[in-house]
């Protein structure tokens, strides 16, 4: 934990963490969510501000719910087991091993499932 990590497009994420410094970093995560389309990311300040941009111009439907996808929005997290799409920058490991997104799901899979009469 703690390792800064240079990052660019094409590369896999080896674990998880926090991105410190990005340009046009995009990432495609669907191994670990399943969509398909790709994220942007940015740094922990910039994702604050573009979030605070974004509540001050909040469009309503009719029906009273928020116009917009989450995906308007970057993020700072970086996951293990996903790629880089596009971009470069740096980012800071925060996860490693069994503890990360991919370990997590890796020992849920690992668990015995106790078999019952039916």
């Amino acid at each position: 934990m703690g390792d800064i990590i240079k990052i660019k497009g094409g590369m896999n994420i080896p674990v998880d963490g926090i991105a410190l410094e990005c340009n046009g970093v995009t990432c495609n995560e669907s191994a670990m969510t399943g969509e398909s389309d790709e994220l942007k990311k940015d740094t922990l300040e910039n994702c604050l501000l573009r979030k605070e941009e974004k509540d001050s111009e909040l469009d309503f439907g009719k029906d009273g719910t928020k116009k917009g996808s989450h995906h308007d929005l970057p993020s700072p997290v970086i996951l293990s087991g996903t790629q880089f799409a596009t971009g470069e920058g740096w980012y800071v490991s925060t996860v490693v091993g069994r503890e990360s997104c991919v370990g997590k799901i890796l020992a849920t899979l690992e668990q015995k499932v106790e078999t019952t009469p039916l």
